[in-house]
């Protein structure tokens, strides 16, 4: 689907004001993309290649730890800035792991683009950085209410996910430890460090090709992911 057919989609007018006031000559290199649910946009740590604009739907934004956990600590609605925060603290990587809770449409722009337009443009600069105080001090508002979830318990309910939505007796998971990450927003240490645990636990059965779950490994699932909420 092309920028004009999604421009109609559209239904925040802050967001189509938004572009309508993008220079020209930067407004010709971006594209507007469309985001399924439950996809991520952004990995913490990955480097900055490009500024995302959420002009609709919903996102959550997370970060994982060392320490196994991920702490669910806001849902952003348009309009935001996604890695400004970061470009203006002149960092490379972005802070934190996106990830949609709806279906979502995005503006992507260079970098590059971003930086020159908001060196130029007195408006923009502000408007950025009202989004990044408010979203600062939303935060510093809600320290102490974090939602913190351990890694374990996110993999055992997409593996429990998994099971349900394939109706065999054993199913078996033919994904990379990579791509299973990306899905759910932790690093490769982090799904092999747990995944050994549920295999030593006996909760499912891991070999080259991928990951096997019996009916009896998906119930012990059940019993575990209820123990560990």
């Amino acid at each position: 689907m092309n920028n004009s057919l999604l421009y109609k989609y559209l239904e925040n007018q802050d967001a189509k004001d938004f572009i309508e006031k993008i220079p020209i000559n930067i407004k010709n290199k971006c594209k507007l993309r469309k985001i399924e649910k439950g996809k991520l946009l952004v990995l913490k740590g990955n480097n900055i290649e490009y500024i995302y604009i959420h002009c609709q739907g919903k996102m959550q934004v997370k970060n994982e730890f060392e320490n196994g956990f991920v702490y669910s600590f806001a849902n952003i609605k348009p309009i935001a800035y996604i890695g400004a925060m970061e470009i203006m603290a002149n960092k490379q990587t972005y802070s934190s792991t996106l990830q949609t809770t709806t279906e979502c449409i995005i503006l992507e722009m260079q970098k590059i683009d971003f930086k020159n337009w908001i060196n130029t443009d007195h408006k923009l600069t502000l408007k950025v950085l009202n989004f990044v105080s408010s979203r600062m001090y939303e935060q510093s508002l809600k320290t102490g209410e974090v939602l913190a979830y351990p890694a374990i318990c996110i993999l055992t309910n997409y593996l429990i996910n998994v099971f349900e939505s394939q109706d065999k007796d054993v199913v078996f998971l033919e994904k990379t430890r990579e791509e299973i990450g990306s899905i759910l927003g932790f690093s490769v240490r982090t799904i092999n460090r747990n995944l050994k645990e549920l295999k030593d636990e006996n909760l499912i059965t891991v070999n080259r090709k991928g990951i096997s779950i019996t009916k009896e490994q998906f119930d012990k699932l059940l019993n575990k992911l209820e123990s560990i909420k």
